[in-house]
């Protein structure tokens, strides 16, 4: 198993780097009404710091966006340098299969049913992220998925071939236990990690590391984006470690 962790929501340049350096897999800007929200520049210039600085090797750049053109998408990708897109609006799979970059498509899920229906819809990208559903919001609401729901929603995932995010409620409390019961191939916090919209709590995102970590060594399992077994994995528990004891 090898847990990948996307620390979304950022909006400025101390955030993203203390993220990566705990160990995040993957770091995301959302480009949609939200107290989050990041424009395209502001962004670009925190992707080309962190790049230059040596940062990003082998994690990954997300862009979430809610009902956007596919143009317009396109544009902020190649400006920001985006890895992926990440459609949280109304897309349907036709309006999708249009994308001409890479897409991942997250759902906000509200019972066991619909789950297993959306779910299972031909999305021709490889991820699907799934939300709780709130009603007139599009994601970020810190609110979690039933847990019927959940499990529906990852075995209809898996079942299809697709790698299985988990969003919404997950903090340093819970997102372990999470986890362990659910065996996502990832993790999206946000709010979960935050101090108030938009800027990140450097306590909470080291108690979740740090909580993720000792999880693993419990259960015998893996730290956050690391292949079990892997040296490097050993190696890169310490640099965390040392990373929070600077910090400290």
């Amino acid at each position: 198993m090898r847990l990948k962790v996307k620390i979304c929501g950022l909006t400025n340049f101390e955030d993203a780097a203390l993220a990566l350096r705990l160990g995040a897999d993957e770091i995301g800007f959302v480009f949609a009404p939200s107290p989050r929200l990041v424009l395209p520049d502001q962004a670009a210039a925190i992707a080309a710091r962190l790049r230059a600085e040596g940062r990003l090797e082998g994690r990954s750049v997300v862009g979430v966006f809610v009902n956007e053109r596919p143009e317009a998408m396109a544009r902020i990708a190649a400006l920001v340098g985006l890895d992926a897109v990440q459609v949280h609006g109304d897309e349907s799979p036709e309006d999708c299969a249009a994308f001409g970059f890479p897409w991942y498509r997250a759902l906000r899920i509200g019972t066991e049913e619909e789950a297993r229906t959306r779910c299972a819809l031909p999305w021709g990208c490889p991820r699907l992220l799934v939300d709780a559903a709130v009603r007139g919001a599009y994601g970020g609401t810190g609110l979690r998925l039933l847990p019927a729901a959940a499990r529906a929603a990852a075995e209809t995932t898996r079942r299809a071939g697709r790698e299985f995010f988990l969003a919404g409620g997950l903090g340093p409390d819970n997102a372990a236990e999470l986890v362990a019961a659910l065996a996502p191939d990832g993790i999206d916090l946000s709010s979960g990690v935050e101090e108030r919209p938009g800027k990140k709590s450097p306590a909470k995102l080291e108690l979740l590391f740090a909580e993720l970590e000792r999880a693993a060594d419990g259960v015998g399992g893996v730290a956050p984006g690391l292949p079990a077994g892997s040296a490097h994995g050993a190696a890169e528990v310490g640099r965390r470690s040392a990373a929070r004891e600077e910090r400290a």
